[in-house]
This record gives structure tokens, sequence and C-alpha cells, in this order.
């Protein structure tokens, strides 16, 4: 029975804007966020469940140590990209961006040998660049449950947003509605 307005903003900012109040929620995110920005308050429904994934020109490269994998490479993902940032650190070199469309022609061009980003979205937009000599690397370095945030002045709408979550999950809606979306 709500409404909303989607605004994008950069990864970092919107973290930051949500945490101070100056809009009312953040979507997609990694769960716990809350110790990093105590104004959030986690929507108790998991949202999505996401692959994060290195993309890669080089057909041998393998990942199999996930994390600790990247320590040879130079690598490139968006700024304020939580996962990354926690776990990625210990890899040759570390290019932040704004954009992910960046850090691919980054990797096509040759200045990085693995881009970061999610399997899904990294699939089409690559589709989209026409960079087919880029592919996803398997396995995925995590699968993860995504959840909105909502700022803490309306922490009481997170128990109705879960509900109608579950709602939408179990009616079928939520299945329609991001089959709608991907096939865009």
């Amino acid at each position: 029975g709500l409404e909303f307005k989607l605004v994008s903003n950069p990864s970092e900012r919107s973290l930051v804007l949500a945490n101070q109040g100056e809009v009312d929620g953040e979507g997609l995110r990694i769960a716990g966020l809350g110790s990093q920005y105590p104004h959030l308050i986690q929507v108790p429904e998991r949202f999505i469940g996401i692959s994060f994934v290195a993309f890669s020109k080089d057909a041998l490269i393998t990942l199999d140590q996930s994390w600790e994998s990247l320590k040879p490479y130079r690598i490139a993902f968006i700024n304020g990209w939580k996962m990354f940032e926690a776990n990625a650190s210990g890899a040759k070199s570390i290019t932040k961006v704004d954009k992910p469309e960046q850090m691919f022609r980054m990797l096509d061009g040759g200045r990085v040998d693995l881009a970061l980003y999610t399997r899904a979205d990294g699939i089409v937009l690559l589709r989209g660049l026409g960079l087919s000599a880029i592919a996803p690397i398997s396995p995925s370095l995590k699968d993860v449950d995504m959840f909105l945030y909502l700022h803490r002045r309306h922490e009481a709408l997170a128990p109705r947003l879960a509900h109608a979550l579950r709602e939408m999950k179990a009616d079928g809606t939520y299945n329609r509605i991001m089959f709608e979306v991907l096939a865009e």
C-alpha cells in the first residue's frame, strides 16, 4: 500500500545518503551493514540471491581458492561495493570505478586482469557492450543473499515490507516481476 520513487546514485554515495536520511532506504545490499551505517535498518527478508564473480578475457585463469586466488591479479570493482572492499584487498592492484562499463572497458583494454561484479548483471552488460571475449569465471567468489535497508525513521515499516515480500514470493508476483526485469 505504499508508493516509492527509485533514485539512482553511485554505490558509496547511495549508502551515505540513506544513512544520513536524505533518502528513505537502500536496496540490494549484503546483510549486516548496520554496524558501519548505524542509521540503516535491514529489512528481515531476503530480496534476492546474487553470485559475485570475477570476469576475465583469459580463460585459463582459475579462482578455486576464492578471495585468496585474487592475489596475483590486477582487479577492478565498483567503489562502495562492500563485499569486494572487505575481501579483495590482497590483490596485486585494485582500481575502483564509478560504473561497471568502466571496469569492463579496462578489462577489454588490458588495463586490469579481472573485473569483479555480479554474474547475471555482468553477462547482460557485456552483451550490450559487445564484449564477447570477456566471460565470468566459475566458481563464483561468493553467493550472497541481498537485502533492502530503511533509514531508522522508517524502522516500523521493516516488518511490513518483509511480510509483503514473503507474500509476493508465495503468490508468484515476485517471480513474475523478476522475470520481466531480467528479460529487459
